[in-house]
């Protein structure tokens, strides 16, 4: 069973200028104060089925991707700075301030659509890069090709 059904827990969020990481309201409280939370359950009994959560989100006139979204920019304010956080997911743990090579690794992780979002069952799957020499070679091998790239290195391997 995944260790984060049990309880809500607050969501990870980190400021990369600061360096620093904030556990925010988690989505089921916010929706909640905000006076969303039948919406959100209407939509998530349909999630996936797509036709028929379409025709839920246009009966009650917001998408689940709207309320996402509305969470996102009200709660991803940095209490320090007053800048945009990064949404990390629950298996979030932050590096010590002072390194700041180990911030800037996450920043690249996240800029490339790896935060630490997992349901609890098997924690993060992967171990970031401990040295910004090697990110390259990890992203190389943990980010997914879209199809123009696949081609483009086909051709490339073609004319070598």
């Amino acid at each position: 069973m995944c260790r984060y059904a049990v309880k809500n827990y607050k969501s990870h969020f980190a400021c990369f200028s600061c360096r620093k990481a904030f556990k925010k309201t988690p989505l089921s409280d916010y929706v909640v104060h905000k006076g969303l939370d039948t919406a959100l359950a209407k939509i998530m009994r349909v999630y996936h089925t797509p036709p028929r959560r379409l025709e839920v989100e246009a009966e009650i006139g917001i998408s689940y991707e709207q309320i996402v979204d509305q969470y996102l920019k009200d709660v991803s304010v940095c209490p320090e700075c007053a800048g945009p956080m990064a949404a990390m997911g629950l298996d979030f743990r932050p590096p010590a301030r002072a390194d700041e090579d180990a911030w800037q690794i996450i920043a690249v992780l996240y800029e490339h659509g790896f935060a630490f979002k997992g349901c609890g069952c098997g924690g993060l799957g992967y171990a970031p890069p401990q040295r910004q020499r090697d990110l390259p070679e990890w992203l190389k091998q943990h980010c997914r090709q879209s199809e123009g790239e696949k081609l483009l290195e086909k051709f490339s391997q073609r004319s070598a």
